[in-house]
């Protein structure tokens, strides 16, 4: 485990037996952060204000050397309020980035307690899990739960990945997507080169701001 900074941008190629699309579901409690890291990830934008998300789909298109792939992040409410949401984010995600909020520790049992239900819904197969520490820009004094104690359990006893991370200081957001990329056996290299090209999907119908979905895409290539 290691904080970086997440100025390189992230270019995705297909293990030797590639799947093309991939869903990445990302749970947490209110406020841990989760929004923000879908953002700074895709957007390169950190979101300061706190506004509840209910549902949100974004896009990001990868294309290297002729292979392509597609990655769609669904950012999460982190209200108990939606449990049939939740159930149905669990049975269509191909792999989950669940975050917590390293001066909340209460949020970690949040985390603890989405892992369990995963399991509970998947038996079986072996969903990658990658478990994110965020707001560690808060410092040590603030901190609820010591890195060693989460990494341990979470590494050791749990056998998921685990990021500290900070969605305001963009620090080691590329590493939360390079892990669940690396359990998921997606292969993938950093590059500058990169040109990035965004647009919005459009809304699969109704008012935005009502249903609370809302889809985005980001498309990378590299030229080489």
């Amino acid at each position: 485990m290691s904080s970086q900074s997440s100025n390189d941008r992230l270019s995705v190629s297909s293990s030797q037996s590639p799947k093309s699309h991939y869903r990445l579901v990302v749970m947490g409690a209110a406020a841990v952060g989760k929004t923000a890291i879908v953002s700074q990830f895709l957007y390169d934008q950190f979101i300061s204000e706190y506004k509840e998300t209910i549902e949100e789909l974004h896009r990001g298109e990868y294309d290297m050397n002729g292979v392509h792939l597609t990655l769609d992040i669904l950012d999460t409410s982190g209200s108990l309020c939606f449990p049939a949401m939740r159930k149905l984010a669990i049975d269509t995600g191909d792999a989950f980035v669940l975050v917590y909020s390293v001066d909340d520790e209460s949020s970690f049992q949040e985390v603890s307690s989405l892992r369990q239900q995963i399991l509970d819904e998947r038996p079986e197969s072996d969903v990658p899990i990658v478990i994110v520490a965020n707001k560690t820009d808060v410092g040590d004094d603030r901190r609820s739960i010591l890195p060693e104690t989460a990494e341990s359990l979470v590494c050791l006893d749990w056998g998921n990945g685990y990021v500290e991370a900070s969605a305001k200081d963009n620090v080691n957001i590329v590493g939360i997507f390079k892990e669940i990329l690396r359990q998921s056996k997606v292969r993938y290299e950093l590059s500058p080169a990169v040109r990035r090209r965004r647009e919005s999907m459009p809304s699969s119908g109704g008012d935005k701001k009502k249903n609370g979905k809302m889809a985005k895409r980001r498309t990378q290539s590299v030229n080489t």
